[in-house]
């Protein structure tokens, strides 16, 4: 993403860099993205009706009942939901959150919702979410707020019921997890220093890559400017015009 003249990075750009140098090189020095199959929209929705129903109560001066009692501090009014930090004159950070709390030393806490297709309780957290905590107390910081150093996820499981046409039941689980900004900083300088380079290698755990070195091997070097793929009607970022 660019802005400003600055390439600006994310949560989401910096987990495709520890994955997968090379396809991070190829995301933002060269606006070829990863192709997007049949994805479900649903959890879009989900999180557009919770935060529909937490700004009910955020005039209030209250919690939302369904988290009432199960999390300490304050909705923040008025809620800030995007964060831009600039790095340098050629770099940026950016990111978005769900929600937001303040406690009663006046820290803010970043609050990411989570749909969850299995049971979350008892279940390890998975180290992207623990980064994108650490990331949005990075940006917060920068922001000039005083950050509480922790962040919550509140999971949302459907739960087993007999009367669904009463509507769908719901598991709530809330997990704590502590927050570091410096580790977003180490990553943003990661980031960079692939980004000032050659295209990296590719990687041999990055399932792209393994797929597109099998298909140089199994087919050769095809040229990928043929009348068949001039036809094509394809997003420009989803189009690699030559192999490389």
């Amino acid at each position: 993403m660019t802005k400003d003249g600055r390439i600006w990075l994310s949560h989401s750009g910096l987990e495709t860099q520890e994955r997968c140098p090379r396809c991070f090189y190829l995301q933002y020095k060269k606006g070829i993205y990863h192709p997007e199959g049949i994805v479900s929209r649903l959890a879009n929705r989900f999180d557009q009706v919770l935060k529909n129903y937490f700004n009910i109560y955020r005039p209030l001066g209250e919690l939302p009942p369904m988290i009432k009692g199960k999390i300490a501090g304050k909705l923040e009014n008025p809620f800030v939901e995007k964060y831009w930090a600039k790095i340098d004159d050629k770099y940026g950070f950016w990111g978005k959150l769900d929600e937001c709390l303040i406690n009663e030393k006046g820290e803010y806490i970043p609050v990411d919702f989570k749909t969850s297709s299995s049971d979350p309780r008892g279940r390890e957290t998975l180290s992207a979410y623990k980064s994108q905590i650490d990331d949005y107390l990075f940006l917060m910081e920068k922001s000039g707020k005083k950050i509480a150093g922790y962040g919550y996820l509140i999971y949302f499981f459907p739960d087993e019921g007999k009367l669904l046409h009463d509507g769908f039941p719901m598991i709530i689980h809330i997990t704590k997890l502590e927050g570091n900004p410096t580790n977003t900083t180490k990553r943003i300088l990661n980031a960079k220093l692939i980004l000032e380079k050659s295209i990296p290698d590719p990687s041999k755990e990055c399932p792209f890559c393994s797929w597109y070195e099998t298909m140089k091997t199994e087919l050769g070097e095809i040229p990928v400017k043929s009348q068949a793929a001039k036809s094509l009607k394809v997003p420009k970022k989803y189009f690699q015009e030559k192999l490389i």
